[in-house]
């Protein structure tokens, strides 16, 4: 990680359903794919889960993938735009913090 360059991780919330297209997206990301990424199957709660079936109302979460990438923060922008493009309206939510420090331990 540079010195000189705001790194942010950009914490992405995406349906099940829509997991293979957006890795896609990543990986055809040149940005993306060198950085790298990680996907994790997590159990969305709350009210501001959109559930999509009835059996997800009565389990009270749904099923979502998190896919977490660290990027400079232009890129973190430019990827961001494309997903808004791509797929509007799709229910993919993010949010984006700091990186204040990382690297290989050891």
């Amino acid at each position: 990680m540079s010195p000189t360059q705001t790194h942010l991780a950009l914490i992405l919330r995406v349906p099940a359903a829509l997991e293979e297209a957006i890795e896609g997206l990543l990986l055809e990301n040149d940005a993306a794919a060198s950085a790298g990424f990680v996907s994790r199957d997590v159990r969305f709660h709350g009210d501001a889960a959109a559930y999509q079936t009835i059996i997800e109302q009565v389990r009270g979460y749904t099923r979502m993938v998190e896919i977490t990438i660290g990027l400079p923060e232009v890129e973190i922008r430019a990827l961001l735009t494309s997903l808004r493009e791509t797929f509007p309206g799709r229910g993919l939510t993010f949010h984006v913090v700091p990186i204040v420090e990382a690297g290989p331990i050891g």
